[in-house]
């Protein structure tokens, strides 16, 4: 954590110094950012033998779930402050847009998803602000797509099936992860609020770009664990499709080698649930608890969120299937 604390030290001097060069703030933006100014990811070195791990690490192998939801808001603002002085660069942006993405999923939906139902207000204001953390997210990642590719925005966000496929076909390797961000905020909204006309109007949008991200990087298990959710509980007149879902969590497993538990609570929930399936819900949660988080602590951090939402499906069980 102490070298991200130096970053966002470094940022507040920056700021404050009307002197500072664009160009000073231009690289340390592509720093922070992991991409130029102009969106294209920057160059990953080869690994060497005892190297140190990137200052993201400090966060994403921490299991300390309060300590690190506490410090995230700082740092989102604090990208969003330098990103506001450097609006051209397109890889702080498409960054800028992922972290408010994560901060919805991990510290705005999930902790309100372990709610007791008599907070139901508490959950529903906690819903209402996720929506709009995933929305700015998405849009920050539609800007930095625009600005890559000049008309996307437009072309994506039409209701027009012909303008969409316009859009993806837009996209190359160097958008995959602005992409996957881009598609993972707009449903993440969408899950929270199936029912908003805006989001219901081009609900294939999304849809089409993650695919597309799987298209230029087929072993992106993200979006495979997004797709999977949304084929499982859309509609299928809004593109839902549960033998799609299913195959692609499957593929997910297969991809993280049982590893990872979102795998499982994506089965046992999306799957389980609507065909009645106890015993595969069951096992499925045990599977994803059983998965020791210091096995990988790069993902410590999220296999600790996932298997807290694990335990809470598995103590309610009786919710979901009728006990004789």
């Amino acid at each position: 954590m102490k070298k991200f604390v130096f970053y966002l030290t470094v940022i507040f001097s920056l700021l404050s110094m009307s002197c500072a060069s664009n160009k000073i703030v231009n690289t340390l933006s592509t720093g922070l950012a992991g991409a130029n100014e102009k969106g294209i990811p920057n160059k990953q070195k080869k690994a060497k033998k005892n190297a140190k791990p990137d200052a993201m690490f400090a966060i994403t192998s921490d299991s300390d779930i309060t300590l690190v939801g506490d410090f995230f808001p700082t740092a989102l603002k604090m990208y969003e402050i330098l990103q506001s002085q450097n609006p051209e660069h397109l890889g702080l942006m498409s960054q800028t847009g992922s972290l408010n993405v994560m901060y919805a999923n991990a510290f705005v939906q999930s902790p309100a998803e372990l709610l007791p139902i008599d907070q139901f207000d508490k959950q529903n204001e906690e819903f209402i602000r996720a929506e709009y953390h995933y929305l700015k997210g998405r849009d920050f990642c539609l800007n930095a797509l625009d600005g890559r590719h000049k008309g996307f925005k437009n072309l994506i966000e039409s209701a027009d099936e012909n303008q969409i496929s316009e859009a993806v076909d837009m996209l190359d390797k160097n958008d995959v992860t602005t992409a996957y961000w881009l598609g993972a905020g707009w449903l993440g909204a969408f899950s929270l609020d199936p029912l908003n006309p805006e989001l219901l109007g081009n609900l294939s949008a999304p849809v089409a770009v993650l695919e597309k991200a799987l298209s230029l990087k087929n072993d992106y298990v993200d979006v495979y664990e997004v797709l999977a959710r949304f084929y499982a509980a859309a509609p299928e007149g809004f593109g839902g499709n549960m033998e799609k879902g299913m195959e692609y969590c499957e593929t997910a497993m297969k991809l993280t080698g049982g590893t990872t538990p979102n795998p499982y609570i994506i089965k046992a929930e999306c799957f389980c649930i609507p065909t009645g399936d106890e015993e595969g819900f069951v096992d499925n949660l045990r599977k994803a608890l059983n998965i020791n988080p210091d096995d990988n602590p790069s993902t410590r951090l999220t296999t600790t969120i996932s298997q807290k939402k694990a335990k809470k499906l598995l103590d309610s069980k009786g919710d979901y299937f009728l006990e004789w």
